[in-house]
């Protein structure tokens, strides 16, 4: 298979220089693959004959030459002292070029002692040529012997000698690099590596893997800081660990989320002289508003709420009434929990809230945290008990028919969404999943008819050209997608309460990015910092600033936006995609700095628009 970086190699790039429209891949590299046999051969044999300013690769004709004077180069004479050293009081004395050939017989002398794997030998000759000649090819195989004597530290050094005296040494760049590795420097080794691809000396099946492998150490280090994960926890459990308690999601996604159910700001017994009352009150009516401020006040309001009733019911366990009012409390804490994550918290809850006083929405709760961890046959459990309480509620059949959706239950999806459609004709939310549901099925007439009928019903709703621009982006009708945007926006706007939040917003930055122009970015821009000003936890609007922050060259806010993307992001392993989005990002920043990197970057750019490719 072609590699990545051929195939891709404007765009790897791009992103390295973070100047051109048309790459928003940061540099990252998806697909894992191990390490070629190219890498490892090439960055552990020392080299047999000097760099002199053009090029470290040789022709054809130049190994033919190497191997007929390969006798004669051996046959190289200079003087030495008794105990068989050079006479470098004597060599002196010698012309420069007398000097330069007896440092390569110095250097063909230390190859021998290397390949019989006599390194202190070899050592020894190589620093002898480097007495004759500041070469970096000698340099580097003295690297090439501390490769072999597993000095890492001496790697690095003598690379780094070599290095300055030729910056585009792609064999030293190379052995440096998993120098870097080793020592899990793994920020230094996707510099080199990064700069290594700009040389094109190595294909990208060899380089690929590598900075790819760099990357994901790094950013599993910087999360596993963040998250205060024991380093020595192995990384295939830290993906797959479940429940990292955080901050709530995006105003727009509980708006979502909130939105199936039916709002409930009344509760049997209410005392309004009681403060756990009050603030059981005051939660479901912020919760119910839909504002920005609303989420987070509900959220301190049912905290307080159940603090104050489990205190109440500690003293009296036989009172119905305090029974009821703590397990509406909890289930909401619980779901609240569920929402930040954190699945063994949530669950606790709304167990207990079951025990207590079992409700219609504490069961449909309990079903979704089950599906998120993975319980597929317990969640139906519970949805079963949440219809034997109330055999109409429209909430319960759309949430079973989302899990039959997700697990590709294509016709129990479908009855489920026609009967929460039939139970409650004002539930706008089954009209959306049928369309989806006929898009998913190919069948994209059908689709557009059931968005028809929608919008008949819901005509100012905002969900529905929403959702509607989502299925023409997807089938690549970008500017219909971008009107409808429009359209969700200006409906959104006239809302008393958050619908579909900044939805509109980022999915037409999103549309106008994929067509790259100058003046696209600018808008798109324009349209992303919006929505994150309007709803400052979306961790998509976030990312996509970030992303085009980039194109502008303006690297430390993307870097920042994307660190607070990680800190949203709700899960492992979407907290570890934007964390390796700001490591490479980190990356890019130190390139840019450098500047013979950069004027090279500068170079390959050039080339590429002169033929056209960007």
């Amino acid at each position: 298979m072609d590699g990545f970086v051929k195939r891709n190699r404007t765009a790897i790039v791009a992103a390295i220089a973070t100047i051109t429209a048309g790459s928003v891949a940061v540099g990252a590299y998806y697909y894992y693959k191990q390490l070629q046999d190219e890498v490892a051969a090439k960055s552990s044999s020392p080299e047999s004959e000097s760099i002199t300013g053009t090029s470290s690769s040789k022709s054809k004709s130049s190994k033919k030459n190497k191997k007929k004077n390969k006798k004669k180069t051996k046959t190289h004479e200079y003087p030495i002292l008794t105990n068989g050293e050079p006479d470098f009081e004597q060599i002196e004395t010698f012309t420069s070029e007398k000097k330069d050939s007896i440092a390569t017989a110095l250097k063909d002398k230390g190859n021998e002692f290397f390949k019989a794997q006599n390194m202190q030998e070899a050592l020894n000759y190589y620093n002898y040529a480097l007495k004759m000649k500041q070469d970096p090819v000698y340099y580097s195989n003295i690297s090439a012997c501390y490769v072999s004597l597993n000095d890492q530290e001496k790697v690095i050094e003598f690379t780094t000698k070599a290095l300055e005296l030729r910056p585009d040494y792609s064999k030293a760049l190379l052995r440096r690099a998993s120098a870097y590795e080793t020592l899990e420097r793994f920020s230094d080794a996707m510099f080199d590596l990064s700069v290594l691809s700009l040389n094109n000396d190595y294909s990208g099946a060899s380089i690929e893997p590598m900075l790819e492998r760099n990357l994901n150490k790094q950013a599993m280090r910087v999360l596993k800081e963040k998250l205060n994960i024991p380093d020595n926890e192995d990384d295939e459990t830290v993906t797959v660990t479940s429940g990292i308690a955080q901050q709530l999601p995006s105003d727009t996604a509980l708006a979502s989320f909130f939105g199936i159910f039916k709002p409930e700001v009344n509760f049997d017994n209410y005392d309004e002289t009681n403060e756990n009352d009050k603030s059981l009150k005051n939660g479901l009516t912020e919760l119910y508003s839909a504002t920005n401020v609303g989420y987070l006040n509900a959220e301190k309001n049912f905290d307080s709420a159940a603090k104050g009733f489990l205190e109440q019911y500690e003293t009296d366990k036989t009172n119905d009434v305090i029974k009821r009012k703590l397990a509406i409390s909890l289930e909401y804490v619980g779901i609240f929990k569920f929402l930040k994550n954190d699945l063994a918290g949530a669950q606790e809850n709304i167990k207990r809230a079951i025990e207590l006083h079992p409700r219609v929405n504490s069961y449909i709760y309990m079903a979704l945290t089950m599906a998120d961890k993975g319980d597929t046959q317990d969640y139906f459990t519970y949805f079963d008990k949440a219809l034997e309480l109330d055999p109409n509620c429209s909430a319960t059949y759309y949430h079973r028919g989302q899990l039959y959706f997700i697990t590709q239950k294509y016709d129990l999806a479908r009855a489920d969404f026609i009967k929460s459609k039939e139970v409650d004709e004002n539930n706008i939310f089954p009209y959306i999943q049928l369309a989806c549901l006929e898009y998913r099925e190919s069948n994209f007439e059908g689709c557009k008819q059931q968005f028809d009928l929608a919008r008949k019903k819901f005509p100012i709703a905002p969900e529905v050209p929403t959702f509607f621009a989502e299925i023409l982006a997807d089938k690549g009708d970008f500017d219909e997608a971008r009107k409808q945007y429009e359209i969700a926006r200006k409906l959104e706007t006239q809302q008393p309460t958050i619908r579909v939040g900044i939805a509109p917003l980022v999915g037409k930055a999103t549309v106008i990015s994929r067509q790259p122009s100058i003046e696209n970015f600018k808008e798109a821009s324009k349209l992303f910092e919006e929505a994150c000003e309007l709803d400052p936890r979306s961790e998509q609007a976030k990312v996509g600033l970030a992303q085009l922050k980039l194109q502008e060259e303006d690297v430390d806010n993307a870097i920042t936006l994307f660190e607070e993307a990680a800190d949203l992001a709700r899960t492992i392993e979407e907290k570890l995609q934007a964390t390796t989005f700001a490591e490479a990002a980190k990356v890019q920043k130190r390139i840019r700095a450098d500047p013979v990197v950069r004027a090279k970057v500068e170079e390959a750019l050039a080339q590429y628009r002169a033929q056209g490719h960007m």
